[in-house]
C-alpha cells in the first residue's frame, strides 16, 4: 500500500467563467439574466461532481481504506492500552517513591502530583502512538493520521504541564498561542510560515525588526524573567534563614539579589536577541531625566528604604509610633513599611516619612518598656498603704515584669489631693500598652475600695463673709392657688 496523495486539477474554464459571473443582480440593482443563474448552478454541480469523482478515485479505494483503517486501529489500540496500563504504572511509580530516602521523597512528592495525575495516561498514549508511527515507517506504510494524532497529543500534554506553573492570568493566552503553533506544526506548514514571517519587516539601523524578532524577544524575556523570579524566591528564602544576620540586613540582601537578577535578565534578553548594550546610554539618559522630574518621590522612598535597612533603626517586629499610627512593623520594603495596628489594620507608611518624621520605637534597643499611670488619693488616706496596694495591683498581671520590679511614687501634694504614680515594665509592647495600663488601674480601684482608700471628689466651697457685698437671694417657684370651680 502506498500513501495517500491528494492532487486537485482545476477544470478548464470558459472565457465567460474566467471573467467571473455578474452575480444575481446587475450593477443597476436589476435581477440578472435567468440564463446566467442557471449557468452558475451548472458550474456548482460540475464542481461537486468532480470532487466526488476525485474522492472515489483516490480515497475510496480498497487500498486507501485499508490504510486509513489500520491507522485508526492503531490510535484506538493506543488509547485502550493506555487506559489499562496507566493505573499499574502509577502504582509502580508510587511504590518506587515510597522507597526513596526521606529528604528526596518529600521533594519528589511535591512535584509528583503535578506530573503524574494529569499527565501519566496521556504520556502512555503518546508513547504508544509514536511507537506506531515508527512501526508504520519501518514497513513503508502510510502513517499521516497516526503522526497527526501523536503530534496533537504531545502538544496537549506539554501545554498542560507548562501552563500549570504560570500565573492564572497568563495561562489562557499562552495556551491559545501554543495550540496555534502546535496545529500549524502538526500539518507541516509552520516552517513555511516562519520563513515568510522572517522575510517581512522594517530595517532599524542594521537590525531587521519583524514579527519573528518580536516573538523571539518576548519568548527570551519571558524565559529569563521566569528564571530570575524562580531563582530570587529561593535565594530570598535561603537569606531569610541565615542565623547570624540581622533581619534588616536580610531584607536588604534579599531585595538586592532580586533587583540584580532582574537586571541581569534584562541584559541577557537584549544580548540574546542581538541588541547592542552600547545603545543603553541613550536610554540611561532618558531614564535619568524621567527620574529627575517625575519620580522624585519614588526615588526618595527607595533611598530612605535603603537607609532604614542599613542603619537598622527600624526592624521587622519592632513596635513603633509615627503620627497617629501605633503598631508592629510587619515588613520593610524598598518603598514602604507595613505596620499592623492593634485593631488589625495594616498601614503602608512611606519610607521617607519614617526617615524625616519623629518616630517612637518602643523596641529599638530591647522590648523592655516602662509604663507610667498617675492617680490621686485624699489627704486623709494612708499613703503608705496606697503605695503598697499599687505595687500589689501591678504584680497581679502576668505581663508586668518582676525584674525590674514595679514601683509607686508620691509625686506631688496638690491643692485638693495627693498625686501618686505607678511605674511598671513590660516586654511585649506589640500586645498593647494602654490595655495593660487600664487593667492595672482597674485592679487598683478594686483594692482601694476593699481597703477604704478614697479617691477625692472635687468640691467647690463658697464662703460668704459678714461684711461681704455679695447678696444671695433664694428664688422659689411660686405655686398658683387652685382655681375654684364655678
Amino acid at each position: 500500500m502506498s500513501g495517500v496523495v491528494i492532487m486537485v486539477s482545476p477544470s478548464p474554464l470558459t472565457s465567460a467563467q474566467a471573467q467571473g459571473p455578474a452575480g444575481p443582480f446587475e450593477p443597476g440593482g436589476q435581477p440578472a439574466d435567468p440564463a446566467q443563474s442557471e449557468n452558475l448552478a451548472l458550474q456548482a454541480q460540475e464542481l461537486a461532481t468532480d470532487a466526488w469523482n476525485w474522492i472515489q478515485l483516490h480515497l475510496l479505494t480498497p487500498e486507501n481504506l485499508m490504510a486509513i483503517g489500520v491507522q485508526i486501529g492503531i490510535i484506538l489500540a493506543a488509547l485502550l492500552i493506555g487506559l489499562i496500563l496507566a493505573p499499574r504504572v502509577r502504582r509502580a511509580i508510587r511504590y518506587g517513591i515510597e522507597r526513596l530516602p526521606a529528604g528526596v521523597r518529600d521533594k519528589v512528592e511535591q512535584v509528583a502530583p503535578l506530573v503524574l495525575d494529569p499527565g501519566l495516561r496521556p504520556a502512555i498514549w503518546i508513547a504508544l502512538l509514536w511507537v506506531g508511527v515508527t512501526l508504520l515507517q519501518a514497513f513503508a506504510q502510510p502513517f499521516i493520521l497516526v503522526r497527526l494524532a501523536a503530534s496533537l497529543a504531545t502538544a496537549w500534554l506539554v501545554i498542560k504541564l507548562i501552563t500549570q506553573f504560570l500565573p492564572a492570568d497568563l495561562r489562557k493566552p499562552v495556551r491559545w498561542a501554543a495550540w496555534g503553533l502546535a496545529i500549524l506544526n502538526a500539518f507541516g506548514v509552520l516552517d513555511d510560515i516562519w520563513v515568510w514571517v522572517n522575510s517581512k519587516g522594517v530595517m532599524f539601523d542594521t537590525k531587521l525588526i519583524n514579527l519573528a524578532f518580536v516573538l523571539q524577544a518576548i519568548l527570551m524575556a519571558a524565559i529569563f524573567l521566569f528564571a530570575a523570579q524562580w531563582l530570587s524566591k529561593r535565594l530570598k528564602a535561603r537569606v531569610e534563614t541565615l542565623p547570624k544576620v540581622e533581619p534588616s540586613l536580610r531584607i536588604l540582601m534579599a531585595n538586592a539579589i532580586q533587583i540584580g537578577l532582574f537586571i541581569a535578565a534584562a541584559f541577557l534578553t537584549m544580548t540574546s536577541i542581538g541588541i547592542p548594550l552600547g545603545g543603553l546610554a541613550v536610554f540611561g539618559g532618558a531614564l535619568a531625566v524621567g527620574l529627575g522630574f517625575g519620580m522624585q518621590q519614588i526615588v526618595a522612598n527607595f533611598i530612605s528604604g535603603v537607609i532604614l535597612l542599613t542603619d537598622r533603626s527600624i526592624k521587622p517586629h519592632d513596635v513603633i509610633e509615627v503620627d497617629d499610627t501605633y503598631g508592629e512593623v510587619k515588613s520593610l520594603g524598598l518603598r514602604y513599611a507595613s505596620v499592623i495596628t492593634r485593631d488589625g489594620k495594616e498601614h503602608l507608611i512611606p519610607n521617607e516619612q519614617l526617615v524625616t518624621n519623629k518616630v517612637v520605637n518602643w523596641s529599638y534597643s530591647n522590648n523592655l518598656v516602662r509604663i507610667k499611670r498617675r492617680f490621686i488619693v485624699e489627704y486623709e488616706s494612708d499613703l503608705r498603704l496606697a503605695a503598697k496596694l499599687c505595687v500589689e495591683a501591678c504584680l497581679e498581671h502576668e505581663r508586668v515584669q518582676r525584674d525590674p520590679e514595679p514601683k509607686c511614687l508620691l509625686m506631688e501634694f496638690g491643692d485638693e489631693a495627693v498625686q501618686m504614680e505607678a511605674r511598671f515594665w513590660i516586654r511585649d509592647p506589640q500586645n498593647g500598652i494602654n490595655n495593660i495600663g487600664s487593667a492595672v488601674m482597674l485592679t487598683l480601684w478594686d483594692k482601694f475600695k476593699e481597703n477604704g482608700i478614697d479617691l477625692p471628689l472635687r468640691q467647690d466651697e463658697i464662703r460668704i463673709m459678714g461684711d461681704s457685698e455679695l447678696k444671695v437671694k433664694l428664688v422659689r417657684d411660686r405655686k398658683e392657688p387652685p382655681k375654684e370651680e364655678a
